[in-house]
């Protein structure tokens, strides 16, 4: 892992905290200047760990004020004391690793290898989680508007959404194959057509509203070769790697 730390900009030349962290060790990097040599260094303070060790693997760091929390594919979040370089604590989260985070003021958000986006609070030194909230597939990113009232959220599946930060109550953004698109096949409107990728899906899209109608999946994941999508109903037929027809009927 590797972020950026507070800066102390209250003297000519500022000082930078740079924070790096391996599976083993989590070390606390200043950039000072100096004068006689009229040029940075690199200063690397290794984090005091428990006497049986710390053996993770980080996935992201954010800080806040003096702690830096650092998320893990255990599932837990890692916080340290950047000031005394040394580590606090752990708060397990989920069961399928934390992938992504974004901290506001006192509260964080994380996003999960199980598909929930989950809000805590930091206030008062007490960790509580108030909501959460579970989207289609492994959250991969999440990212904090500037004004602090939404989040963009983008999972594994190709999805994109708008998620409010005071409830996670969200709405889907945009869309998009997370594989090859090995096809397409227009229907009877020409405002509708239907794809499908290497993955076995099969989206239906809008494009008058350029935005997905429909999703389908095969029972047993196996790559798409073709469709054909009815000049007469919604039925589309796909034709499958594993020698199968399958038969779909989307729902606008």
């Amino acid at each position: 892992m590797l972020t950026w730390g507070e800066v102390i900009s209250d003297v000519k030349h500022p000082t930078y905290s740079v924070i790096t962290g391996s599976h083993q060790n989590v070390f606390i990097n200043k950039l000072e200047f100096d004068i006689s040599s009229m040029q940075y260094y690199l200063k690397a303070e290794v984090c005091q760990l428990p006497n049986t060790g710390l053996i993770r693997q980080y996935t992201f760091a954010k800080v806040n004020g003096d702690m830096l929390l650092a998320g893990t594919t255990g599932g837990e979040i890692c916080v340290f004391s950047i000031a005394s370089a040394i580590y606090r604590a752990s708060m397990p989260l989920t069961s399928n690793g934390i992938l992504c985070g974004a901290v506001d003021s006192d509260f964080l958000y994380v996003g999960g290898g199980d598909g929930k986006i989950k809000k805590v609070t930091l206030a008062g030194g007490s960790w509580t989680l108030t909501h959460e909230a579970q989207l289609d597939s492994r959250v991969m990113s999440v990212n904090l508007s500037n004004d602090g009232a939404e989040l963009i959220v983008g999972t594994e599946g190709g999805k994109m959404y708008r998620v409010l930060t005071n409830d996670l109550s969200y709405l889907l953004h945009s869309d998009a194959h997370a594989g090859c698109i090995t096809d397409l096949s227009f229907g009877a409107d020409s405002n509708s057509f239907a794809t499908v990728d290497q993955l076995g899906a099969l989206k239906t899209w809008d494009l008058s509203e350029y935005k997905p109608l429909y999703t389908g999946y095969p029972q047993k994941a196996t790559e798409a070769l073709s469709c054909f999508n009815s000049k007469t109903d919604d039925t589309i037929l796909v034709g499958y790697k594993d020698g199968s027809l399958r038969c779909f009927e989307s729902v606008n």
